[in-house]
């Protein structure tokens, strides 16, 4: 057999292989085509990394978001482009996680915790609320939706060298029951804007403490004390010390409130659930006493 023989052999091989992998992509559009055949073929496998196996369904699921963003029809250069980015994507995963990156970078921990709440409270979000539901749920939470007209609260400035070492203090004596005034003249900063030590409508207060701090203590009870929060270049404790509650409103007025607050606390309650059953698989070892 002639040398340009044996090349003519090899390149029909090529063309074949070349061919016979098209003929996969192809198949493959094809079910992009016909999305009903998805659910009885979704567990074959496309490709396996080092173990892990890349379903089609999840292909299909990448390749279908492509053909979404093209203006073309996808070809089999985009689905092989689709297949080795899923494939590189799992090797940085796997790497990720060989390095140890989830316990050493903050960041990448953060973003797996916010996954795992998001995956676990949207079934909580994915179906609304029925209007009996939320009627119900406003019954008995009108206090929540009842605006506060006015707001009492004391305030604990700590500055310094050691603001942060007397507000852990603070805190801690606070929440054993001493008296606020005591605490504040023992280890409080003197500052020189203070909040006045009355009562105040929420626009007023929202001076001196910020919006979002405002619309906390105007759902908090009477009592409240806060933990310490950095402010400026150091920390302030607060006590809501009084309220005035205005006329509740109708329903109908705070509608599209209501329902976000349902979908939150019942997103929160699917979430504690959870938490729970993953508390009671799992071996978890606790010291005699914690460090304080």
């Amino acid at each position: 057999m002639s040398v340009n023989e044996i090349r003519s052999e090899d390149s029909l091989s090529v063309r074949w292989l070349i061919g016979g992998l098209i003929l996969g992509l192809l198949a493959a559009l094809y079910s992009v085509l016909l999305p009903e055949q998805w659910q009885t073929n979704n567990m074959q496998v496309v490709a396996e990394v080092n173990g892990t196996l890349i379903t089609r369904e999840k292909y299909l699921n990448h390749l279908q978001a492509l053909a979404s963003d093209k203006k073309d029809a996808i070809t089999a250069d985009d689905a092989e482009y689709v297949l080795q980015r899923i494939i590189e994507e799992e090797l940085l995963v796997q790497r990720g996680l060989e390095v140890g990156l989830i316990d050493s970078d903050k960041r990448t921990r953060s973003a797996m915790v916010n996954a795992m709440i998001g995956m676990t409270t949207a079934s909580a979000e994915a179906t609304p609320p029925s209007e009996s539901d939320l009627t119900d749920f406003f019954n008995e939470h009108i206090d929540y939706f009842t605006p506060t007209s006015r707001i009492h609260v004391s305030v604990i400035n700590l500055t310094g060298d050691d603001a942060g070492k007397h507000a852990e203090q603070a805190v801690k004596r606070l929440r054993k029951g001493e008296d606020f005034t005591v605490v504040r003249q023992a280890l409080g900063s003197p500052v020189a804007l203070s909040v006045p030590e009355n009562l105040l409508p929420p626009t007023k207060l929202r001076e001196y403490l910020g919006p979002s701090l405002v619309q906390t203590l105007q759902h908090q009870s009477v009592g409240y004390i806060s933990a310490a929060m950095p402010y400026g270049n150091g920390f302030r404790i607060i006590k809501l010390v009084d309220k005035e509650v205005g006329q509740a409103p109708a329903m109908v007025t705070v509608r599209e409130q209501v329902e976000a607050e349902y979908v939150r606390r019942l997103g929160d309650q699917t979430l504690r659930e959870y938490l729970a059953w993953l508390k009671d698989r799992a071996d978890i070892q606790y010291p005699s006493e914690l460090p304080l």
